[in-house]
């Protein structure tokens, strides 16, 4: 069983992005809608609010919603410092997700990747890392290497993150079969760009979690509730 079962108690999730562009009312809008829509939790990203604004976000939204999982994306912060930063300002988080995990599938040493192993076992941190592989607008994976780079990084993250060639564009099924082929079930794998209710069928075989903002936005940072109960149903009826 990977770690998403662990945590989740089902295979396939749904964990909208939080684009925080309406400010804090805005933000919350929006997380209230992914609840109800019956998501599994929500990724704040300090994308369109200050790093401390959101920080304080997810204390508000712990506060309205206690138990729901509440991951957290520090675009200017490597993973280990994302971690210490969430860990020190919020006393405890459930996710990190890092656009780059630091895994070289060229090299036998993974020293970049090893940072958060340090990182999460000096703090006893025991939250879901979600690591990003082949990810948009970061060095460039070929076809060949995929199953190697995600076995790599299996050892260093607890989901491995993939996306398609840039935001909101969705990533060719290809892509996460020949990346699931490197891997077990026990293995997680997420998407994080272009899933929509239309092609999430496509992806369903391979990817665990699901992390959505432009396909179920009416715009950045405004969900659409409609789109968002349509995407958590299809998803969760996966078996």
């Amino acid at each position: 069983m990977n770690r998403i079962a662990q945590v989740f108690g089902r295979s396939r999730v749904l964990l909208p992005v939080i684009h925080p562009t309406k400010g804090r009312d805005g933000a919350l809008a929006a997380v209230r809608i992914a609840r109800d829509g019956g998501a599994d939790g929500v990724f704040l990203i300090d994308q369109g609010m200050s790093e401390r604004e959101v920080l304080a976000l997810v204390g508000e939204v712990r506060t309205l919603y206690p138990g729901w999982w509440i991951g957290l994306n520090l675009l200017s912060h490597g993973p280990a410092d994302a971690l210490k930063t969430a860990l020190d300002t919020c006393g405890t988080i459930d996710g990190i997700w890092s656009d780059n995990a630091g895994v070289d599938e060229r090299a036998d040493a993974q020293a970049r990747a090893d940072l958060f192993v340090t990182a999460r076992r000096e703090r006893g941190w025991n939250g879901l890392y979600f690591g990003g592989v082949a990810f948009k607008y970061q060095r460039e994976v070929s076809a060949a290497d995929l199953p190697r780079a995600t076995e790599l990084a299996s050892h260093y993250v607890d989901v491995i993150c993939t996306s398609g060639p840039g935001t909101g564009h969705a990533a060719d099924p290809s892509k996460v079969k020949a990346m699931r082929s490197g891997v077990s079930a026990d293995v997680a794998i997420s998407l994080a760009s272009g899933v929509t209710v239309d092609n999430v069928q496509a992806y369903l075989p391979y990817v665990d979690a699901y992390l959505v903002g432009t396909g179920i936005e009416h715009e950045v940072g405004v969900l659409n509730p409609a789109a968002v109960t349509a995407l958590a149903r299809a998803i969760h009826a996966f078996s």
